[in-house]
């Protein structure tokens, strides 16, 4: 019978080549992430210039954030039921429509300020479907002996693009306002698409290998736990780019300089994270690297208020142990969920992380208005670091750390 152990031993060190799915997997995930993140930049500062208000900034983020808390497990379910590439292109395709449709809008003269809304929370509704269905793609094409490498370069390709696109996006704003990125972003989801194309059909299985497919992952595996260890990770990233927003601005007085040089050296943590993945879990195992790295981040909570100086020191080692944490907790998830099961469950992780993501938020900024930010930043921390072990500690008959 498989263990977990066995689910989150390391890579062997002879892999089997790279097939065509996970060669262009990478790809689309870039352009994708890249894409999304100038299309969130634009439609910010479009929202910000039209109607002078953070909290018509707020609310579009809010809009962003509803469809994939309420309807990430439906869509994981839906994931399951039929083919996920065309579940990716359709989303991809349909993405390209609705992100064309507003600087068309723009540009006939049309008020942007509503439109800019509702082109956000569609998006944000077929990034909802996408997102399961894509992970589930991955369970469904890349080789199980190459999860561990392959969830490592998709973390590093989602990234770069998110890191690049708050550089780029800000830069061609400057030169050529935001209409032009809204029709960027439009193309990058049909570049996407074409990639997903290429990936072709899924080559036909034989009825034992449908057999195998069926019955894969780890028997009885205990993917609720594993999948709240992602999600606490996920919070720990979600709540974390709030409260240095809060940390930046108010406590240290500093602006949008600084926070770009934050953003940018977090960023650079979670690259190098991803590109050194594979060499520590395979000296540390990949339960135990996932494990103390959502810990050692969430007690970096507790330096990163102190000082400019000690944040701009201490966000690149935070960023590396969380930047572990989630690769090797995603690796762990897809060789342990069964490839019927995989759309449902990230659907469910996603969901929960972002429903838990929403509470912290909640948590932090009443105590952070009650008090100051840095208590905001304990409570963020010490949740963290308790909810994280006290999982972990519960797999210990499961898991074994190699």
């Amino acid at each position: 019978m498989t263990t977990i152990a066995q689910a989150a031993r390391p890579t062997p060190a002879v892999l089997p080549p790279r097939n065509r799915a996970e060669r262009l997997l990478l790809p689309a995930t870039f352009i994708t992430s890249l894409g999304n993140g100038i299309q969130l930049v634009a439609a910010a500062v479009l929202v910000f210039t039209t109607g002078q208000s953070a909290l018509a900034v707020g609310w579009l983020y809010i809009l962003v954030s509803v469809p994939p808390a309420l309807l990430s497990l439906w869509f994981g379910t839906i994931a399951d039921r039929f083919d996920r590439r065309t579940l990716c292109l359709i989303a991809d395709l349909v993405s390209a429509g609705a992100a064309a449709f507003l600087p068309v809008w723009i540009l006939t003269g049309g008020d942007p300020g509503p439109v800019a809304y509702g082109t956000a929370f569609a998006l944000s509704l077929l990034s909802a479907m996408f997102m399961p269905a894509s992970n589930a793609l991955i369970k469904e094409r890349v080789h199980p002996a190459r999860t561990a490498r392959f969830s490592a370069h998709y973390e590093m390709a989602m990234q770069l693009g998110l890191l690049l696109s708050a550089a780029v996006g800000g830069i061609l704003i400057h030169y050529v306002g935001t209409t032009p990125l809204f029709l960027f972003n439009g193309v990058t989801f049909l570049a996407s698409a074409v990639a997903l194309w290429a990936m072709r059909t899924a080559p036909a299985r034989t009825e034992t290998a449908d057999h195998e497919a069926d019955a894969g992952g780890v028997s009885g595996a205990p993917l609720v736990r594993l999948g709240l260890l992602y999600a606490c990770g996920q919070t720990m990233i979600m709540v974390s780019n709030t409260t240095l927003i809060v940390l930046v601005y108010d406590a240290f007085d500093r602006g949008a300089g600084v926070y770009g040089i934050v953003d940018a050296l977090a960023g650079l943590g979670f690259c190098v994270a991803a590109a050194l993945y594979p060499r520590i879990s395979a000296r540390f195992g990949e339960f135990r690297t996932a494990v103390a790295g959502g810990i050692g981040c969430a007690l970096m909570s507790f330096v990163l208020p102190l000082h400019l100086a000690v944040l701009l020191l201490a966000v690149p080692p935070a960023a590396f142990m969380v930047g572990l944490s989630r690769v090797g907790m995603r690796s762990i998830l897809l060789r342990s969920v069964p490839e019927r099961r995989a759309g449902r469950l990230f659907g469910a992780v996603n969901a929960a992380g972002l429903g838990l993501s929403a509470a912290m938020t909640v948590a932090v900024a009443a105590v952070a208005d009650a008090t100051h930010i840095r208590y905001g930043f304990y409570v963020l921390g010490a949740f963290c670091v308790l909810a994280t072990a006290a999982v972990a500690f519960s797999l210990r008959g499961k898991v074994k750390a190699l």
